[in-house]
């Protein structure tokens, strides 16, 4: 019988690596369907396979016997879509693999207290190491004044109160009253009072007081050891080089050396402060605060020191993310924020007289503004004093100012202006800039080493221009 499998020979350009194309393939799904031609008589004949030579046909042009060739359609081009592509594919050859930057994450761990008695709480964004405030003893808090008055309450008063007291005491007190109203009229029962805190030292006897005591002798003993105290040895004294012009266009301006600058390293004081036991009352960890209304139910955010301010929550959470020194870049130490506070003006020693200082000053916002006003608590630290500009300097200026005579008091301006920028630049060294971009290891007064960065928050400052 002959062969009813039908052939199909396409023809392909010259171009191409072959002359004809023989297609003698079924289509799969096309198997499945019966062929018209079949009968019980005659084998079943596969389809033919017209539809696989059109798919070709789409990529080249066939002549198919017995068919016109069809044309390739295209869409004018103002009609075409142009889609979006993915970037070409890149290969080791041409192109190196690009490293992974490296990720800090940072976490953060929020806590929310209790509100206490008056509906005060605090939101750390940070869970605190350290919370000063979580016990304070009872004479950390200030004693009311009327605490050893009879209570004024009548029922609560026993009768032992309504009995009259005697007079004095002994006569100890009637000696030191009799001190008090004689004399000088200057000595107030307040500094009576102080006066017997003194007397009830456990270090005070008075079998230690000379007969012949004199007070103003052994002041100058005090001044005399003053002198050697160890304290003094931070200082460092200095010259300050400031800029004065000339006043002729002609001449150029001149450096004169100014002395007498007596000044304290920043990093010295920050890690004085933060290893002193002062340093068991800092907050490390700021926190907001807030106040819920009894009537309202208002909640109102509540600014009452600085470590619960905005700026300090900016700066303590921009610490997190700070570079570590190349020689401890994998420092896991806990980073806190030392927030500096500078006051500068001048100072009248006496009240008569010419003799003045011009100190600045410093403290830090870690500690409760309460603690920092009080003057026993050493919270204040002396970081320099400021040399004036003495006689000689403003001789030395009538001499090569050409305007001296006519704008001595702007001139005098300029200069003391000049001279507090230049004592700021000698104050915030190397040391200091070093520390304020990778921080200081501080070993703590609670034996705990953390890095300290300082931040400078405010700066009250009075320039004596006049």
């Amino acid at each position: 019988m002959p062969d009813y499998r039908p052939s199909l020979v396409a023809s392909v350009p010259e171009s191409s690596a072959s002359t004809s194309v023989v297609i003698d393939s079924l289509d799969a799904s096309a198997s499945k369907m019966p062929s018209p031609l079949c009968s019980p008589s005659h084998p079943a004949l596969p389809r033919s396979p017209v539809a696989s030579a059109i798919n070709l046909s789409q990529t080249h042009e066939l002549d198919l016997p017995g068919r016109r060739p069809q044309r390739k359609r295209r869409i004018p081009a103002r009609y075409r879509d142009c889609l979006p592509e993915p970037a070409p594919a890149t290969t080791t050859e041409t192109q190196a693999t690009p490293t992974l930057p490296r990720i800090r994450l940072i976490v953060r761990d929020t806590i929310q207290t209790m509100a206490n008695i008056f509906g005060l709480w605090r939101e750390y964004p940070h869970r605190p190491s350290y919370d000063p405030d979580h016990s304070v003893p009872l004479d950390s808090l200030p004693a009311s004044p009327h605490h050893d008055h009879v209570s004024q309450d009548p029922e609560t008063r026993s009768d032992e109160e309504d009995l009259p007291k005697p007079a004095l005491s002994n006569a100890s007190v009637d000696i030191l009253l009799h001190w008090q109203n004689s004399g000088s009229g200057t000595k107030s029962h307040a500094e009576i009072d102080r006066l017997v805190d003194f007397l009830h030292h456990p270090d005070f006897s008075v079998n230690d007081l000379p007969k012949n005591f004199s007070a103003a002798r052994e002041n100058r003993k005090r001044d005399q050891q003053e002198e050697k105290s160890p304290h003094l040895k931070g200082f460092q004294e200095t010259s300050v080089k400031i800029e004065v012009p000339s006043g002729d266009k002609n001449t150029r301006s001149q450096f004169i050396d100014i002395p007498g600058l007596h000044f304290r390293k920043l990093t010295t004081i920050i890690q004085a402060a933060f290893t002193s036991p002062l340093a068991s009352k800092f907050h490390y960890s700021p926190f907001r605060l807030f106040h819920k209304c009894p009537k309202s139910g208002e909640e109102q955010r509540v600014f009452s020191e600085l470590y619960n301010s905005d700026a300090f929550l900016k700066e303590h959470d921009s610490v997190q993310r700070a570079a570590l020194p190349p020689d401890d870049p994998d420092c896991k130490r806990e980073k806190v924020v030392a927030a500096l506070m500078f006051w500068s003006d001048t100072t009248h020693l006496a009240n008569f007289g010419t003799a003045k200082l011009w100190p600045i000053y410093m403290f830090l916002g870690n500690i409760s503004k309460y603690i920092r006003s009080e003057p026993s608590s050493q919270a204040c630290y002396h970081l320099a004093y400021i040399p004036s500009l003495s006689d000689s300097f403003q001789d030395l200026l009538s001499s090569i100012h050409a305007r001296w005579n006519t704008q001595k008091k702007s001139i005098l301006t300029h200069c003391r202006q000049e001279l507090m920028h230049a004592i700021w630049l000698i104050l915030l060294d190397d040391d200091f800039l070093h520390a304020y971009k990778y921080g200081i290891v501080i070993k703590c007064h609670g034996g705990i080493e953390r890095r300290v960065y300082p931040r400078i928050f405010t700066y009250s400052a009075d320039y004596p221009e006049k």
